[in-house]
């Protein structure tokens, strides 16, 4: 849009949910680095607690007064009933986004003259949309918008947002008009970014990276500080069965694999009444410990959790990388992932986890009953796995190439080169 004045912190505007802990991870990863980094959210919500410090900005002169490390978020002023009008207005003009999404439901989701008047008022750098299906369509609305004086544009993919949508009828012209708008793409996995290419990617391309930035080791306890996988006897399952989960395909494994799992606890996360019901059958017919678990209230007991389980399984139709999954071989659990997440760039099938196709409960009973009864497999993996995300998701080592993703983005790398020429 405008020239970056010479001294000037740059700015980056990251588009996305402000309440996900991977956002404020990846925020809290480039936090007090060389640019000011100000969060524009895409719904109305209290932002997650890690985000901290931050400050509201509404103008240029907000992000200049943020003190060191300090983030801004942009304090949206719409009502909802404004928001829903927007929504018809954009269908009138045809900018028009799929309506599984909501839009027309959900009157908390930002809009996308929202977006364009804070690209106009604050006058970012670079424009960074952490997800697809909100951040992204939201910003492809404000570039139809802003056209050439759009700021450069980076979008980051998580987990399912183009490996699935893409197949999707009602999103594929969105999803193949955003990958040919985007200046510079960040996957989480190598499949991904060949596959935009298929779609007509024009931006840069950026070797994959875990959406959620990394972690700092040296606030992790050794991996000899917990109970060995061997001993811990609770395996956890993520239960979201909808639009991409598949955890009535999980509890179906279970129930095949019960007569080996009657020595074990088994806790299921994300669980609707259905799978209650199930469970609940399943703990009287098959004998099982198997009872749901609440959300927990903080990340650190979610993490408790894991630190905790044996086995960690989460099965979908598709998947990024999964924090769960990274989160796993940090402390110890075996994990068992689905064929349509990228898990094989990261573990080897067999020895490191279990990866199924989502579809076969036998094989999934199987992979269950091995890892719960195959002492030696798990506790090998942990020492493996442990070290695979000590190098590859180190915040140090990420934090590093995140800079170099957005110098890029700023132009910075193209100077750099000649001046070293």
């Amino acid at each position: 849009m405008t020239e970056r004045a010479a001294g000037r912190l740059p700015t980056i505007l990251a588009v996305g949910m402000h309440n996900s802990v991977h956002l404020a991870r990846w925020i809290n990863m480039m936090r007090g680095s060389f640019a000011r980094f100000v969060v524009f959210p895409v719904y109305v919500e209290n932002p997650a607690p890690e985000l901290r410090p931050w400050s509201p900005v509404t103008s240029r002169s907000d992000i200049e007064a943020l003190g060191p490390g300090e983030v801004g978020i942009v304090q949206l002023t719409k009502t909802d009933a404004e928001r829903h009008a927007a929504w018809h207005a954009d269908r009138a003009t045809g900018r028009l986004f799929p309506s599984s999404l909501g839009l027309q439901t959900n009157p908390s989701l930002t809009q996308t003259d929202e977006l364009v008047a804070a690209i106009r008022t604050l006058r970012p750098d670079v424009v960074h949309t952490m997800e697809v299906q909100l951040a992204g369509y939201l910003a492809l609305g404000a570039k139809r918008y802003l056209g050439s004086m759009m700021p450069p544009w980076l979008l980051s993919n998580w987990g399912s947002d183009i490996y699935l949508y893409h197949r999707l009828p009602e999103h594929r012209s969105t999803v193949l008009e955003l990958v040919q708008a985007v200046d510079g793409y960040l996957a989480e996995c190598r499949r991904d970014v060949q596959l935009v290419r298929r779609l007509g990617l024009n931006g840069h391309a950026f070797d994959p990276m875990p959406a959620s930035g990394g972690i700092d080791f040296s606030t992790v306890p050794a991996l000899d500080r917990f109970t060995p996988p061997s001993r811990r006897d609770t395996i956890l399952v993520k239960g979201y069965h909808g639009w991409s989960g598949r955890g009535m395909h999980i509890l179906s494994a279970l129930h095949l694999a019960a007569p080996a799992l009657r020595g074990h606890r088994i806790r299921v996360q994300f669980c609707s009444e259905a799978m209650r019901e199930m469970m609940r059958a399943m703990a009287a017919s098959d004998g099982l410990d198997i009872a749901p678990v609440p959300y927990a209230p903080t990340h650190a007991e979610a993490l408790g959790r894991i630190a905790d389980a044996r086995i960690v399984v989460g099965i979908g139709i598709s998947d990024g990388i999964g924090t769960t999954l990274l989160e796993a071989m940090c402390y110890g659990a075996f994990p068992i992932k689905a064929t349509t997440s990228c898990a094989c760039e990261w573990i080897q099938n067999g020895r490191d986890g279990i990866i199924v196709d989502p579809h076969d409960v036998k094989s999934l009973a199987e992979a269950i009953v091995r890892a719960a009864s195959d002492d030696a497999l798990v506790d090998a993996a942990a020492t493996r796995n442990r070290a695979c995300v000590e190098e590859r998701w180190d915040v140090g080592r990420n934090n590093a190439a995140a800079q170099s993703i957005y110098r890029h983005m700023l132009g910075d790398a193209s100077r750099s080169a000649a001046l070293s020429a």
